[in-house]
């Protein structure tokens, strides 16, 4: 698994595609873009669901970790 933090639009950050599988963040915003941190089992995972990411940066994992600025979304089973 993935943990994949990117840019992507500024003005909705949500993916294109509903639902999805892995959940995802919005983590901050800068003057043209908004930070997403998701999950993904690969690169194109990202791509498919937010067409627009720029920048990513990938790092490897073994499971979901949320914590109290990355809590488990409700709508994840």
């Amino acid at each position: 698994m993935l943990r994949i933090r990117f840019k992507t639009n500024n003005k909705d950050y949500r993916p294109v595609n509903w639902p999805v599988k892995h959940p995802y963040w919005c983590t901050g915003y800068g003057d043209e873009y908004s930070i997403v941190i998701s999950y993904a089992d690969t690169e194109e995972y990202i791509y498919e669901n937010w067409p627009e990411a720029i920048d990513l940066e990938i790092s490897k994992c073994k499971e979901y970790i949320f914590t109290d600025r990355f809590p488990r979304p409700e709508w994840l089973i």
